[in-house]
């Protein structure tokens, strides 16, 4: 369950060091060797979700996903530190521009987030194709906010805008799990949130819920911080799409 950088402190050495080992025995990296790991070491029937057994009804797969999914909003609530989560509204509302990154599933979490923002009057922007990422994240800023998703908190490309970034002077917030991993070097903000691990850590459903949840609880701090030009736009919003509902 270590991420990259948490494997190298434990054994005295570098991530570059981690990932030529892992090369050096046929992955492409430390990510598909732990997959394959996990793929050796995990019974065939839990590598979905070690809750779920095939023989699972309807209702019990239910009951064990909801109660799953309610467990992490609880953690994430847990764990969550107040002040960062007020400073990442604060450097919001400032901005001049703000701009999402992730991939995968959370690549569709900084949409939800961008859908969300643009509601309450700000205006933001997500890119799906990595090299566009990449080039955005060049462009931007002082006065300009990055805010990176990623859930292991060792995706490439995004540790890469989020260091683009910084490096440009843009405010940088980062969206990930607790612990250690290369994402935190390059995040002037940090909001951790919990999960809920199976074989696959990248691939837990239970932590896009609650980066959903976090996304949600910010948005609301930044609507409820300028109160009155977030309930004009959402009246400006509402009307531009009512003509797509019947």
């Amino acid at each position: 369950n270590y991420t990259i950088t948490e494997l190298a402190e434990k054994v005295d050495t570098s991530d570059a060091s981690v990932i030529r080992f892992c090369r050096s025995i046929g992955y492409k990296g430390y990510q598909d060797f732990k997959i394959n790991m996990a793929r050796d070491i995990a019974p065939a029937n839990k590598l979905l979700d070690p809750e779920l057994d095939r023989e699972d009804t309807p209702e019990e797969i239910c009951q064990k996903i909801f109660f799953s999914e309610m467990a992490v909003l609880k953690d994430t609530l847990a764990i969550l530190d107040i002040k960062m989560l007020e400073k990442a509204a604060k450097v919001i509302v400032a901005a001049k521009r703000i701009e999402l990154f992730g991939s995968g599933g959370s690549a569709l979490v900084g949409m939800d987030a961008q859908h969300k923002f643009l509601k309450v009057g700000l205006k933001s922007f997500v890119h799906c194709d990595a090299d566009i990422q990449a080039m955005s994240a060049s462009l931007l800023g002082a006065g300009d906010v990055a805010i990176g998703i990623s859930h292991s908190g060792s995706n490439r490309n995004v540790v890469r805008c989020m260091q683009l970034a910084k490096q440009q002077g843009a405010t940088t917030i980062v969206m990930t799990t607790q612990g250690k991993s290369p994402l935190l070097k390059f995040a002037d903000v940090v909001l951790f949130t919990a999960t809920k691990e199976t074989a696959f850590k990248s691939e837990s459903a239970t932590a896009r819920i609650a980066q959903l949840a976090l996304v949600d609880a910010l948005v609301a701090m930044v609507a409820l911080g300028d109160y009155d030009n977030s309930l004009y736009a959402i009246g400006q919003t509402r009307k531009a799409t009512s003509d797509n509902k019947f």
